[in-house]
């Protein structure tokens, strides 16, 4: 059997209660030492949903386990970013497999609106039939079995899109939960049915153990006020720990399944099911190499919820750092991490909460009524301005028809409610279709950044940047979104096979990751992509 990493067997010494109290409540599958050959057998990406990178240096000393691992034996870039306007989910996790951006994989959003059909479109396709569809471009899994047809390519997410993003057109599978059932389903796009092992997986009904337990914090709250963490007591958030998943009935319901996602459990059951499809489809095991790509999506429902400054948010990170390392420890007993290619980075960071920044005289607020309804009348106005007529289709979609049957030059009907929407007091600047298809350069990183989100026929026609930090959310809660650096600036660290643990401060993109990854495989990546190979930095 392969010889743990001596830095992994200290990460694992200091989580043995707690592994110990996992192995007690779940059957340990028994480990087969497989053959192998020199180089990765495995390559993994590992993608945490909202991970902000100054989570890694904030919480740096509560982490001891995976989290801490990759920090410590990885080549780990202090200063990546998501290079693109859009920070969400789905163009998030396109721009990790494809090393394209928005304006290029055509994954605008999570959601855009279709002119021709005059609906809105999911970007991981109808509700019966989820796929990569509608991802251009080819991802690492695509180039794996370009190069070798043997390479399984697996995918697992919470969330749909994300697993479908990182999965690329060719993935054997791909794998997210349904919150009706607590259990883990795909589309017939993989196959006609789920594996007979996922079948078996699911009847286990592995989240039950969690009925009826809180959700207590791990971290003293003594250890809160030096990593920057403090409960926000007011409002929805006057109620903090412990936390009760489900309602009053004395037998898990859906109610307790669609919870889980908001609560640690959710990135458990992901770990236990990567762990499952590792060891039924033989990943790393039969000479070629192998992908996985996982997306941990808890931290993104939490940090929506609670803010990044919370302790639920500090919650999830220290228990996905021990979760992790215990999904390390059984990669390296299958397979070897020294064969294994380990990729760690994020779709997207967070906004810190205006009831968090206003009490440290920080610029920034929530949208108020005001605020809305200067920017719902903006339609009215439009029409006062150029006549009774629906200038706006849908959204910042213009009505092409109208304007083409009034004569006018759709750029400057742009610039009319550019300048309308502009005159509100929360907008910081409009950007319109005319200019960001302009090919003149522009050395502005903000242009740069809605220039690669920008793909004709998906985008929008307008797009409205609020101040910095105002956050426009009712539910009190924060979200994400903008080109800003609490939004674009993530993780981006490689490790394993071939990597040397090193700190990289220069600047990096997550459009870099496939393309360096495909370079230290040796095998070819796409073409003309947005991203760089960085291998030579990290040989």
């Amino acid at each position: 059997m392969p010889r743990k990493s001596v830095a992994l067997r200290c990460l694992l010494a200091c989580l043995l209660p707690l592994s110990v109290a996992r192995c007690a409540s779940t059957s340990a599958p028994v480990l087969t030492p497989l053959p192998r050959g020199d180089g990765p057998s495995l390559v993994v990406i590992i993608a945490v949903d909202q991970l902000r990178y100054d989570y890694l240096v904030r919480f740096r000393s509560l982490f001891n386990g995976g989290l801490a691992h990759l920090l410590d034996s990885g080549a780990v870039f202090t200063d990546a970013h998501q290079n693109h306007s859009m920070t969400a989910t789905a163009p998030g996790h396109a721009t990790l497999s494809t090393g394209l951006e928005p304006a290029r994989s055509g994954i605008v959003g999570n959601n855009w609106y279709d002119r021709q059909q005059n609906v809105d479109v999911y970007s991981g396709g109808p509700a019966a039939g989820r796929s990569p569809a509608l991802l251009q471009g080819t991802a690492i899994g695509d180039w794996m079995k370009a190069a070798d047809p043997r390479s399984k390519v697996f995918t697992a997410s919470i969330k749909d899109r994300a697993a479908i993003m990182l999965g690329g057109h060719g993935a054997d599978g791909a794998f997210w939960y349904d919150g009706s059932y607590g259990s883990w389903t795909s589309s017939s796009y993989y196959g006609r049915s789920l594996p007979d092992w996922l079948v078996a997986f699911n009847r286990e009904e592995r989240l039950d153990r969690f009925y009826g337990t809180a959700w207590e914090p791990l971290t003293d709250d003594s250890r809160w006020s030096e990593v920057d963490v403090e409960h926000l007591d007011t409002g929805a958030f006057a109620r903090g720990f412990p936390h009760v998943l489900g309602g009053s009935n004395p037998t898990p319901s859906a109610v307790f399944y669609q919870r889980i996602p908001n609560s640690p459990w959710g990135d458990w059951y992901l770990a236990e099911l990567a762990e499952a499809l590792i060891l039924n489809e033989d990943l790393g095991a039969d000479g070629s190499v192998d992908f996985l790509g996982l997306s941990f999506s808890s931290l993104d429902w939490v940090g929506h919820t609670y803010g990044p400054n919370a302790p639920e948010v500090l919650d999830i990170l220290v228990r996905l750092d021990r979760r992790l390392a215990e999904l390390l420890e059984f990669i390296d007993e299958r397979v070897g991490l020294d064969h294994v290619l380990l990729a760690l980075s994020a779709d997207h960071g967070v906004q810190v909460m205006p009831e968090y920044v206003a009490p440290r005289g920080l610029a920034g607020k929530r949208l108020d009524g005001a605020d809305l309804l200067c920017i719902q009348q903006a339609g009215e106005r439009l029409r006062e301005k150029l006549g009774d007529h629906e200038w706006i289709e849908s959204g910042y979609y213009l009505d092409e028809s109208v304007i083409a049957q009034q004569q006018l030059d759709k750029a400057d009907v742009e610039a009319e409610l550019a300048a309308i929407l502009g005159a509100c007091s929360v907008v910081d600047r409009v950007w319109t279709s005319t200019e960001l298809m302009a090919e003149t350069p522009s050395p502005d990183l903000q242009t740069q950044r809605y220039r690669n989100n920008y793909f004709p026929g998906r985008s929008p026609d307008l797009i409205v940047q609020y101040h910095d930090y105002f956050l426009d959310d009712q539910s009190m809660g924060t979200t994400h979104g903008t080109v800003f650096d609490y939004d674009s600036h993530v993780p981006l660290i490689v490790a394993g096979s071939g990597v040397a643990a090193r700190q990289h401060d220069e600047r990096a993109a997550t459009v870099d990751l496939a393309p360096t990854l495909a370079a230290l495989l040796g095998i070819e990546a796409a073409a003309e992509l947005d991203g760089r190979d960085l291998s030579a930095q990290l040989r």
